[in-house]
């Protein structure tokens, strides 16, 4: 048997901090159709690497980065990264994982490939 907790009065905070929690749970809900991702190139050119975002089953975010490797559309060919054991509770903290990876693999890993 599970015991329900009601408060006995109601506040504006606790009004404010639940439309507060249901305005994010929506932003984050309807962001990933939304935004518009940019391709992030390496140095010599001939890498980019763009954020993919998606929701999982449970409601939790996970993120993936798309590869294309050419320097022209004639010649693109296109690959995925994704590590599935990374799991975020929100939309923002997935994106900014898979953002701050794709940065680091175009300027670090592969700047000059």
């Amino acid at each position: 048997m599970y015991t329900l907790l009601l408060p006995t009065s109601f506040s504006i905070k606790g009004i404010f901090s639940a439309a507060s929690a249901a305005a994010l749970f929506l932003r984050d809900r309807f962001a990933a159709g939304e935004r518009k991702e940019e391709w992030i190139t390496n140095r010599a050119g001939s890498l980019s690497f763009k954020v993919h975002v998606y929701q999982l089953q449970s409601g939790k975010w996970t993120s993936g980065i798309l590869t294309r490797s050419g320097t022209f559309y004639g010649n693109h060919r296109f690959g995925s990264l994704k590590q599935p054991d990374e799991i975020f509770s929100s939309f923002r903290q997935a994106r900014r994982f898979a953002l701050k990876l794709a940065n680091q693999m175009a300027n670090l890993r592969y700047a000059y490939q």
